[in-house]
């Protein structure tokens, strides 16, 4: 993995890929082998190469006592991709990924005070904070991105939640009905989603487009054009099946058994009123 330096992204088309089902089905052409590529969270559980080995930026989020098994995977898929850096809003996120990839931080940021006061006033009204991929989609902005193409954005519309089939320490610690329950209602917000997508809409100084026909994303977004020039090469890979059992000294286990001992806990006190 290889330390690239921060861009400015002008000139560029920027990929913004989710972890949608879709990224496994996108039409060729939409996506070239020089647009600058950034990946969020779990992505090297893909059983192919859906975007290329390249990884210009990859922005890091979710539960962040999840976050140093996530990062240690990633670490051991190191040979497989070429990781430009990464990034993440969550503080504690941030020092999780300092053990494996402290050189490759770069910190979050917006382009301005106005779409970053625009943000929060969102997450106030909502009581809820953006997507990991929405997340991910300032910072392509904030980078001065211009031509913004959405990939794997399916805001849980599909059969399908991943690309991969979760392992068993990921369903024990992010729950069984991971596929099948959509937006997690306690952390996140549909109509934030779209808020924050309208206010980028409407600044006029970034284009945004979707790699694929989706019902949320078509009011908001232009279908990107097929284009000529090299294209991605799928290749096969041999992913990690699970995040690693051990980060450091710390076991997934003992996070597995205190987040059952919280459940249990909240369920007693549910009883009780």
């Amino acid at each position: 993995m290889t330390k690239t330096p921060t861009l400015q992204l002008r000139d560029r088309p920027v990929v913004v890929a989710g972890n949608g089902a879709s990224i496994a089905d996108l039409e060729p052409g939409r996506i070239r082998a020089e647009d600058f590529i950034i990946r969020t969270n779990n992505f090297f559980f893909e059983p192919n190469f859906y975007l290329g080995r390249r990884v210009d930026l990859a922005f890091m989020a979710g539960d962040p006592r999840v976050a140093p098994f996530m990062f240690e995977t990633l670490y051991r898929c190191r040979q497989d991709y070429e990781l430009g850096g990464w990034t993440s809003h969550n503080p504690r996120v941030v020092r999780a990924g300092q053990r494996r990839f402290g050189a490759l931080y770069q910190p979050m940021r917006y382009r301005d005070a106005h779409i970053q006061a625009e943000v929060q006033r969102l997450i106030t009204r909502y009581q809820r904070h953006p997507t990991t991929g929405l997340y991910a989609l300032l910072m392509a902005h904030a980078m001065g991105a211009e031509e913004i193409i959405l990939a794997g954005f399916d805001f849980y519309t599909g059969t399908r939640r991943y690309p991969f089939e979760p392992g068993p320490h990921f369903r024990a610690l992010m729950g069984q009905d991971l596929g099948q329950r959509g937006f997690d209602q306690h952390l996140h917000a549909l109509e934030l989603d779209l808020d924050i997508l309208r206010a980028l809409r409407s600044r006029d100084d970034c284009r945004l487009l979707r790699a694929a026909d989706n019902p949320v994303l078509a009011p908001l977004t232009e279908l990107a054009p097929l284009r000529g020039g090299p294209s991605l090469r799928l290749a096969r890979k041999t992913p990690p099946q699970d995040w690693v059992s051990r980060s450091g000294i710390y076991p997934i286990s003992l996070l597995k058994l205190l987040r059952r001992g919280s459940l249990l806990m909240r369920q007693a006190q549910s009883y009780l009123r």
